[in-house]
């Protein structure tokens, strides 16, 4: 029996809470926010030892990286810019103490429960945005409080997490329900018209086939799908998709982002230039064909100019610990056999942000970087279990 957290409140408050969570990330901004503070006002009043007890290494990587980044808030070359990151990016803080502690209460049920409120909850989204999408009221696919690149790269997550997470029941009924539900996430992927999104779902759902995530007859169920899916889209083909498929090696501007890059590489590279310059630094903005471009359209690059080689130490070494210990939980033989899955669900989600980082970003968005924090989460709580194993 794994000695979990104590908290002082009722556990079906904090399963609520969390459930909400789950659920809200592009559907309600407010509702996201609402219950990220609730947790971390209730984590306020948790007990210290307690607190203690829960705090371990990818939260206190977490804090380190935050720490570099409110340094180079008020080192930045333009603060009244950069002051604007420590109220936009509290939330990622706030949420990566409290999050972690409140899974370390909840038993391997809930643990489980809650991944699956968080993939449904995505399917549910997905329906949403890829109708806007189909019936005219958007361009490419989102939700109400969203834009399309973080509707994009949440769906992304959810979708890997879906491929691989825990399934015991192998008969045709839920095979065929696993079948819709990747569907139906794809479908609003595909209609967000993020490409690079899209080929790394593709390239997950190949992945998951090798390691036999997948089997033959749920393959022949989507092969189905897929095709009675192009068959109705057939008779309203969409214009818009057609010049994204036309288009498809256009950069979108990014040629033209690393050429500025180039230019000011070393022009300060301990510290950056502060967060969110990207508007007062880039110096070949009258090149770009979309004059609404407001940021680097990737992190490794975003983190380096605003934080310097300082931050982008920081944030790569708190990836490295992240797919260190998710590894580990795969690896280990000690390890639930369920929780391993969701372990190796969350890494495969992981991976898929940091390759999409490459063409978008995650870590200083408000939506995703909480979404990464929420998955992340998952991992500190099967690292709790197996060291109160070792322990009892």
């Amino acid at each position: 029996m794994v000695n979990l957290i104590k908290s002082r409140f009722s556990e079906k408050i904090i399963f609520t809470i969390l459930s909400l969570l789950a659920v809200s990330f592009v559907l309600s901004l407010f509702l996201m926010q609402l219950a990220a503070a609730l947790l971390f006002i209730l984590w306020l009043f948790e007990k210290k030892e307690q607190k203690k007890k829960a705090f371990d290494v990818i939260t206190a990587f977490i804090l380190i990286f935050g720490l570099v980044r409110l340094i180079t808030i008020f080192l930045s070359e333009f603060p009244q810019s950069s002051f604007e990151s420590l109220y936009k990016e509290a939330l990622f803080y706030t949420t990566a103490v409290a999050l972690p502690f409140y899974l370390k209460t909840l038993d391997k049920k809930k643990v489980l429960g809650l991944m699956i409120i968080f993939i449904y909850g995505a399917a549910i989204i997905s329906i949403i945005g890829s109708t806007r999408f189909f019936i005219g009221d958007v361009e490419r696919a989102q939700s109400f409080s969203s834009s399309y690149t973080v509707f994009s790269g949440y769906l992304l997550t959810a979708f890997v997490s879906a491929l691989f997470y825990p399934k015991k029941d192998k008969s045709f009924n839920q095979q065929f329900f696993w079948a819709i539900v990747y569907s139906i996430i794809f479908l609003g992927l595909l209609t967000s018209l993020g490409r690079a999104n899209i080929a790394l779902a593709l390239l997950a759902f190949l992945v998951a086939i090798t390691l036999k995530q997948i089997s033959v007859r749920q393959i022949i169920m989507l092969i189905i799908i897929a095709i009675i899916g192009y068959g109705v889209y057939s008779f309203r083909p969409s214009k818009v998709i057609g010049e994204r498929v036309e288009n498809i090696t256009q950069l979108s501007d990014r040629d033209i982002i690393w050429q500025g890059a180039k230019e000011i590489l070393f022009e300060h590279p301990v510290l950056g230039f502060g967060p969110r310059t990207f508007q007062q630094i880039f110096p070949l903005k009258e090149k770009f064909a979309d004059k609404g471009i407001g940021g680097w359209h990737n992190d490794f690059l975003q983190i380096y100019f605003e934080s310097g080689a300082i931050g982008l130490l920081a944030f790569l070494i708190l990836l490295y610990i992240i797919l260190k210990t998710s590894i580990n939980q795969i690896r280990n033989k000690k390890t639930d056999a369920e929780l391993k899955s969701v372990s190796a669900s969350v890494l495969a989600s992981v991976i898929a942000l940091i390759i999409s980082a490459m063409a978008a970003g995650f870590i200083t968005s408000v939506v995703l970087s909480i979404v990464f924090v929420f998955l992340i989460s998952f991992l500190s709580r099967i690292d709790y279990e197996q060291k109160q194993d070792q322990i009892n």
